[in-house]
């Protein structure tokens, strides 16, 4: 006697929709909360009520230190974790741009709106490293992709006669970096009082001014033997 095929189980799409809308509210509350009250001081009850839903609904997202970093990911870059330069068809289009100056005005406008985003819950980020084992490894997967992107973009600015031959890569790729990054954002927008606007200003003409700026800069592990004492 044969045994008669099992039915397939019904999956509503409608159904699967809802639920990852859900999910994305409470990703995108967890970012404010912890945006708000740093990693320490956010629970996940606090996030519950932000997004308007049980905690058992939040727990089924993540631990605390798994929702810190969902929620980072989902500001700084979207869904899906991090994502390098080339699998962003945003970036590739600004790489594209034959005109060098608008491409480096455009990347500047985009690297400014994901500051803009995402510094609260970095600071969050950052503090929660210190302690947090998966946070500490989305942090360190996050910078080594970075390292990669600028290394690529080093390629990018010598093609285009912007960058100094004699620039180690390294080098080159350490300076956009910092020009880049979340902490100099806040420093001059948080401590130095620039509007966002200007900032974007700040660091188109930072960027097209790099060429010359690292020509001397040395890279990772070079050791100099002039005494600073």
């Amino acid at each position: 006697m044969t045994t008669p095929p099992r039915p397939r189980a019904y999956r509503s799409p409608l159904r699967a929709e809802k639920a990852a809308e859900t999910r994305r509210a409470i990703i995108a509350a967890a970012a404010e909360v912890f945006s708000e009250q740093g990693y320490a001081g956010a629970t996940m009850q606090q996030v519950a009520q932000r997004a308007g839903v049980s905690l058992e609904s939040v727990n089924k997202v993540g631990t605390k230190p798994e929702l810190l970093v969902k929620a980072f990911q989902q500001t700084y870059a979207g869904e899906g974790g991090w994502r390098s330069i080339i699998d962003q068809p945003e970036l590739l289009a600004i790489m594209s741009d034959e005109d060098t100056e608008r491409a480096v005005g455009a990347y500047a406008e985009f690297i400014g709106a994901a500051n803009g985003r995402s510094g609260g819950i970095w600071a969050a980020v950052r503090a929660a490293a210190m302690s947090e084992e998966r946070v500490s490894a989305a942090v360190a997967e996050l910078i080594a992709l970075k390292r990669s992107d600028f290394l690529l973009g080093h390629g990018w600015y010598l093609g285009r006669g912007m960058a100094d031959e004699a620039a180690a890569p390294e080098a080159f790729a350490a300076y956009l970096y910092v020009l880049t990054s979340q902490e100099t954002y806040d420093q001059l927008v948080h401590d130095w009082g620039y509007s966002p606007a200007s900032y974007v200003a700040w660091l188109r003409a930072a960027i097209l001014a790099i060429g010359p700026t690292t020509s001397a800069l040395p890279g990772p592990g070079h050791a100099s033997s002039t005494s600073l004492v």
